[in-house]
């Protein structure tokens, strides 16, 4: 048993045990006070759907190869192959595009003057669900060819136009759809990480530029806003930091042939990196999130009682 293997094979299991209860505790937690309190902000609907995301790109990719690379079970036939690495590319595209739609959203929340991006900050709000529906449909179709030439064997000598996936492979029929289906997803991810980049850019010159006035507030739901705004800029530089070195190595494997499987192991890495990391960030900096947890807890305490005043009733 290599060094590698053993190093694959961790890696990508404490993804997946920290990213799966990770998001999934998000999504109760704003579920929940959506069904009971009938209250969640805009802000946590966008972090309900980076979870959703987030969730969707651990369970279609991070569980499979995790089973697939210890050997425990054989996961991936060309139909799975397929539907897992298409699912896995639009829940990855989606939470760039979600992290990128919650940093220009916090911007327009804590702007030093609000009353300027009202308008703007309004229109967002009212067409929030159509934006995201956007969003899905366009990563949908752009993502299809996952879908389409996805299979788990190829002839190494004949096929030309390969993007690797360690257990999966992308075969495109001819270099136009290679070459420009490539350029599209760098294209794709270089606008959305450039928006993002920007919006971080914008939420630290008002937190230095502006400093002693944010200081000199007393007012709890500005600071409120504030912590939030802290949390998405650390969301960002997460992503910026993972996302951006899988959109290297990325370019990389346009133009390499043959790509060593090592280099897939580690670009693949770093592209799950985010989805399981960032639910870790949105926990502890989101008072929501701990105030559901805490109440949880209670509630099973209270129960345990209750079960053992029957008990011992009886």
């Amino acid at each position: 048993m290599g060094v590698w293997f053993i190093l694959n094979l961790v890696g990508f299991t404490s993804l997946d045990v920290i990213g799966i209860p990770g998001n999934l505790v998000i999504l109760f937690v704003f579920v929940h006070a959506l069904t009971c309190q009938r209250k969640i902000s805009t802000s946590e609907i966008i972090l309900s759907k980076l979870a959703l995301s987030n969730l969707l790109v651990v369970l279609t990719w991070g569980v499979p190869l995790s089973l697939e690379a210890s050997g425990i079970q054989k996961v991936f036939n060309d139909l799975t192959c397929k539907f897992s690495l298409y699912f896995y590319c639009v829940g990855r595209a989606m939470s760039i595009c979600i992290t990128s739609l919650l940093g220009c959203f916090q911007c327009l929340t804590v702007a030093p003057s609000p009353q300027r991006w009202l308008h703007m900050r309004q229109k967002v709000l009212d067409n929030l669900s159509s934006i995201i529906i956007g969003l899905w449909c366009f990563n949908l179709l752009i993502c299809s060819t996952r879908l389409m030439y996805s299979q788990v064997q190829v002839n190494s000598t004949s096929d030309k136009y390969i993007l690797s996936y360690d257990f999966c492979f992308v075969l495109f029929p001819n270099y136009f759809l290679y070459i420009g289906n490539g350029i599209i997803f760098v294209a794709r991810d270089l606008f959305f990480l450039s928006l993002m980049t920007l919006a971080s850019g914008y939420l630290l010159y008002v937190f230095y530029q502006h400093g002693k006035q944010i200081q000199g507030l007393h007012n709890v739901h500005k600071h409120a806003e504030i912590r939030a705004a802290k949390a998405v800029v650390t969301l960002v530089i997460m992503y910026i930091i993972s996302f951006g070195l899988d959109s290297l190595f990325w370019i990389f494997t346009l133009f390499m042939s043959p790509v060593s499987l090592r280099f897939t192991d580690a670009r693949i890495f770093f592209d799950s990196c985010y989805s399981a990391v960032s639910p870790v960030v949105i926990i502890t900096t989101n008072k929501k999130i701990q105030q559901g947890l805490r109440c949880s807890e209670r509630r099973k305490l209270r129960s345990v009682k209750t079960i053992s005043k029957f008990i011992g009733t009886n």
